[in-house]
Order: C-alpha cells, then structure tokens, then sequence
C-alpha cells in the first residue's frame, strides 16, 4: 500500500512540475496576454459602433484591436522591441472574413484591418460547389533548417485559381526588428524535418480548421 502511495505522490508531483514549467516557445511571459476583452462603442443613444478588442498584457500594458475574436497562438523573439504575438483572428465582427493568422508587436501600436494577415491552417472547401481546393499545416518556433528559431511555416497543397493541384511552404521569420516573409518553392521544403523539430519541442503545430472560400 505504501509503494503505491508513493507512486502516487511522485505521479502527481511529476504532474504538477509539468504544469508549472515555462513555455519554452514564449520569449517573454510578460507580453503574453492576461486577457482579451471585446468592445462595442455606443455612438448615440440606440446605435453602436464597431466591435473591437482590447489586450491587456502580464506588464498591465494595453493594445487596441481592430481585428476581433482574436486568441493568442504563440511569439516570436524580437529586438528592441516587444516580441512578435501570433493571434488568431478575423477582420470584422458578424461578416464572411475567415479565421486568419496575424502576426504583431505591441511596438506597432493598434492592430487595425489592414494588419497583414495569413491564412490560417485547415481545409478549405470552395464555397460554390464544395470541393477541396487548399490544405494547410502551419508551425511556429524552430521549425525550418537553416532559419532563425522564431519562424511561422505553412505547408499548403492548393489549386485555388489554378488548374492543378501545387504544393509550396510560405514562411515569415522574425529578424529582430522586423519580418521577413518568403514563398519557398521549386522544390519546396518537406514538411518531415519540421515535425522531427515538433518532436523535440522547438516547434509547435497550429490546430486547423474546416473553413469555406470567401465570397
């Protein structure tokens, strides 16, 4: 009974130790958010404004965004300056703009709608006639030989606006006071080496979704 009890204990205290560790893919804990709230401004009595968000990050500092149901994904290191946030988003409240990836310093002040945006992972169905015209997996961190360690990578299969089905990967890279973005085909990198790095915990997956072309 004893060594089961102390089993227990020393499954549990793993447990616990686990939870308490640092995220080793956040760059600094204190511009991660503490919460993110929505807000719809009353312009006159009876009418409202557009919705938009706010983040409060760990260090009590606030963001403004236009950008709304956002969720913070990740970050990448940058310098000087506050690290790169990765958000999940959409550019408008109640309208047919999909999920998107967003990718934005505190630095840059408001995230508005004209904040460059990335497709966000998953399949995509065309929204005429249903078919499957794009599939992405997307990764943050360490995740492409040769880059820096604070990367987005998407490998995407896709004959959107094409004939014939084409695979290339699309990767931005934080290059300590700004991004750079690339589309790296003939040939594109295999997605395999980057889920070795998934593996060892340099690089993390973006869940997908299921979404529909924009009309």
């Amino acid at each position: 009974m004893r060594t089961w009890t102390r089993a227990l204990l020393l499954i549990t205290a793993s447990g616990l130790l686990a939870a308490c560790a640092p995220d080793r893919l956040i760059v600094d804990a204190d511009w991660t958010p503490r919460r993110i709230t929505a807000n719809i401004a009353q312009v006159k009595p009876g009418v409202y404004g557009a919705k938009n968000m706010t983040v409060v990050f760990r260090n009590r500092t606030e963001m403004r965004s236009d950008i709304v149901e956002l969720e913070f994904i990740g970050q990448l290191a940058a310098r000087n300056r506050p690290p790169y946030n990765i958000y999940a988003g959409r550019r408008c409240h109640g309208c047919e703009s999909n999920r998107s990836i967003y990718i934005h310093s505190a630095f840059d002040g408001r995230m508005t709608r004209r904040t460059k945006r990335y497709r966000y992972p998953g399949r995509l169905y065309s929204h005429l006639d249903g078919q499957l015209v794009e599939e992405t997996r997307a990764f943050f961190g360490d995740c492409l030989a040769g880059r820096s360690a604070s990367t987005v990578v998407w490998f995407v299969r896709t004959r959107l606006d094409r004939i014939d089905w084409e695979n290339e990967v699309v990767l931005v890279e934080s290059l300590g006071t700004n991004l750079n973005d690339e589309v790296l085909k003939d040939p594109a990198p295999h997605i395999d080496p980057t889920l070795e790095l998934v593996e060892q915990g340099r690089c993390r997956e973006i869940p997908g979704t299921r979404m529909s072309t924009e009309p």
